[in-house]
């Protein structure tokens, strides 16, 4: 692939990825995930949650920041961060990053949710260890922050939730949930768990298939379905009370058009088969902007988009008629 095709790709998947999030930092939405996927939040209502529980404004990531390969002291900058540094760990990012409390105790927790947009759910390494991986940083990194010296009993319990778009079919809608439990191998004493449970993974796996879950259901509506945006919009507001604002309809129209399924999985049925509409019509645009900022002839911009060149007779005549 040549490095404007890499670019061209590169600037697609970031723009995605961060409309994606926006989309998904969304309190109302954040709401219906803390109460399926943490174990803290299942008897409250997503009202509740939404408005008494999560504090602040979720923190989005949006520059990659590379490893710190210096020896210098590293000054920590107070309060949430979605940076996470140190001299000898390096430096990642969170994808989303956000504090709540609990209702019952209203101790605090973090909570980190990331998307894992790739088309695989191993992308060369295991997702499940990435996730632990992230939580123990977040739990690391809290010292100097929210405790010091040796004032261990106010590390805050960490979740660590990811959201994997493209599930094998033997993955697909499926919830799972990691976390230290007690195993005694002898005696009668059992320590409370507040002492021990800190770390939680919980991996939710998207399918193609509708599926009587809720939560996957609704994130299959935000991510999965070949729709536009107003219909999405429309479909949370009927199926889950959950209404947009303008600008977050924006953004969630602004994730449909960059959808990395549009091409891999709409264009495949075949123009002659259905294809969307709005599909046809959003890949006739990105083919002429393409065509025009670089020149390329039609059939070279179809490769770059992945369209199939079995359309290229379709997409001829559209781009005629708008000259």
């Amino acid at each position: 692939m040549s490095s404007a095709e890499e670019a061209l790709y590169g600037n697609r998947n970031a723009a995605y990825d961060q409309a994606a999030k926006k989309v998904l930092s969304q309190k109302k939405i954040l709401a219906f995930i803390l109460k399926r996927m943490v174990e803290e939040f299942k008897d409250e209502s997503v009202q509740d949650i939404m408005t008494k529980y999560i504090e602040g404004t979720p923190l989005i990531s949006q520059v990659p920041v590379h490893p710190d390969e210096t020896n210098q002291e590293y000054e920590r900058i107070q309060g949430n961060n979605t940076e996470d540094g140190s001299i000898s760990e390096g430096m990642v990012r969170y994808d989303i990053l956000f504090q709540a409390l609990v209702p019952k105790t209203k101790e605090p927790i973090m909570l980190i949710i990331n998307i894992e947009a790739q088309d695989r759910a191993n992308p060369g390494y295991s997702i499940l260890k990435r996730a632990t991986y992230y939580a123990s940083r977040m739990v690391s990194s809290q010292r100097g922050r929210d405790f010091y010296g040796n004032d261990y009993d106010k590390i805050k319990k960490v979740y660590t939730i990811w959201i994997c778009m493209n599930a094998p079919k033997d993955m697909g809608n499926s919830i799972n949930r990691y976390r230290m439990t007690e195993e005694r191998l002898h005696g009668k004493y059992r320590a409370e768990e507040w002492q021990y449970n800190l770390l939680n993974v919980v991996m939710l796996y998207l399918g193609n298939r509708k599926t009587q879950d809720s939560l996957i259901e609704m994130l299959r509506i935000i991510f999965k379905e070949k729709a536009p945006a107003l219909v999405k919009k429309q479909q949370l507001e009927e199926e889950y009370g959950i209404r947009l604002t303008e600008d977050e309809t924006k953004e969630l129209s602004k994730m449909c058009n960059l959808s990395e399924g549009v091409y891999n999985d709409g264009f495949n049925n075949g123009f002659d088969n259905g294809v969307n509409v709005g599909t046809f019509n959003r890949a006739k645009e990105d083919l002429q902007n393409l065509i025009e900022s670089t020149g390329w002839p039609l059939e070279k911009a179809m490769q770059v988009l992945r369209i199939p060149l079995e359309e290229k007779e379709h997409y001829e005549k559209a781009l005629k008629k708008e000259h």
